[in-house]
């Protein structure tokens, strides 16, 4: 990963913070970094690039058919049960008018 200008700029200062604060520690890491260098960052091949994005589109198709699948039954199972055809409406309902009378 490449570093911008204003990173390398703060990582500089940091280190020269450390060399002026604690030499020691500095000594140290300047030994472990000698012995251990950071691997060069190489781009990848166009050809690796491709075959991510090969294997990433089948996942988000599926990603996208659950999701809809997952909407679809939640539209389904949350929708209030209709009553049958020809049964009355249910105890404690009323079908009437709340300002009519009942009986008439």
């Amino acid at each position: 990963m490449s570093h911008s200008t204003d990173d390398r700029r703060v990582l500089a200062e940091i280190e020269q913070r450390l060399a002026r604060d604690d030499p020691e520690v500095f000594a140290l890491f300047a030994t472990l970094i000698q012995q251990f260098p950071p691997a060069p960052e190489e781009p990848l091949p166009p050809a690796r690039t491709k075959r991510r994005r090969l294997r990433r589109r089948p996942a988000v198709i599926l990603f996208a058919l659950i999701a809809v699948l997952g909407l679809i039954l939640t539209a389904l199972l949350s929708a209030p049960p209709s009553p049958p055809s020809g049964e009355d409406t249910p105890a404690g309902t009323h079908s009437e008018s709340v300002l009519t009378p009942p009986g008439r």
